[in-house]
């Protein structure tokens, strides 16, 4: 199944500062309870991302009966209806879609940077060769305490060495294949395709997005932050934080393919809107993780 790429040029905040440029203001919220840690006896590791060569996040409504068997104890679904700073792509289909209100705001975030440094190491690829890709799949949610979070079904890297050091910090990364580049696929007249695409896959789920990006494009003055809780890699729960600082945003035209027979390919292929976009290039950031 395909699902057209759509994006809205309305004023949406992210976390604190917004996106702003020439008919472009567009970017993700993903609100949660910030990190405290190191007050009560927790571990920090910190990350240190530089050079964003493309990052981007699928956002979809997630069937409940899908998600919840993956949270933690004394978690619940967040849904839709109750969900605050919905995106207008979800909102516009919810309020279609009444039925929809029961269902739970998801997001699939993919970030390719070109030098990943650790504690003890640094992975770096100037030459463009290869993919240090980063990413996570959340589901909003409510704590036992009634705090919003989100919550992470799976973070994933291209990198062996990544997960190793993620489960040391109590973190289950799943290690997965990406390809960022050109379609290399011709039209009906032979013609080359100019479009690029980004695909990854994560276990028998294959994500493939064709397209471009827009030309309306806006300097990035803000930042994207990500929190989430998961389930440790040793029981109980282990907490991150995502922060970026991109340079460049860029709504994305194209189109999302979703192949496989897995619970992330049925998530996607369930839901009945799925919006891609804005593309963030340049700057970097750090994840926190936290046990």
């Amino acid at each position: 199944m395909i699902v057209l790429s759509r994006f809205f040029f309305s004023e949406v905040t992210i976390h604190c500062p917004t996106l702003v440029g020439a008919g472009l203001a567009a970017a993700l919220l993903l609100a949660a309870a910030p990190l405290s840690a190191q007050d009560d006896g927790t571990r920090e590791d910190v990350w240190r991302l530089r050079g964003l060569r493309n990052g981007f996040c699928v956002l979809f409504l997630l069937d409940p009966a899908t998600a919840s068997k993956s949270l933690p104890p004394g978690f619940r679904l967040v849904a839709a209806g109750d969900a605050r700073d919905l995106h207008p792509a979800l909102k516009t289909e919810v309020e279609a879609q009444p039925e929809l209100k029961t269902w739970s705001p998801s997001h699939l975030c993919l970030y390719d940077v070109d030098t990943i440094q650790t504690h003890d190491y640094s992975l770096r690829d100037k030459g463009e060769k290869e993919t240090e890709l980063l990413g996570l799949w959340t589901v909003n949610a409510m704590d036992p305490s009634g705090t919003k979070r989100d919550v992470a079904l799976l973070l994933l890297t291209t990198n062996g060495r990544l997960i190793r050091s993620a489960r040391l910090a109590g973190q289950t990364m799943r290690e997965v294949d990406a390809k960022f580049g050109k379609a290399h696929e011709v039209d009906l007249d032979g013609r080359p395709s100019q479009d690029d695409r980004f695909q990854v896959k994560v276990g028998k789920t294959l994500v493939t997005w064709d397209g471009r990006q827009s030309e309306d494009s806006a300097s990035a003055s803000g930042s994207v932050a990500i929190d989430w809780i998961a389930s440790a890699a040793a029981g109980g729960k282990a907490a991150g934080r995502l922060t970026l600082e991109p340079r460049w945003a860029q709504p994305m035209i194209g189109a999302l393919k979703v192949a496989g027979k897995d619970e992330l390919a049925k998530a996607l292929q369930g839901s009945p809107v799925r919006f891609v976009g804005p593309l963030y290039r340049g700057g970097g950031g750090e994840i926190h993780l936290l046990r």
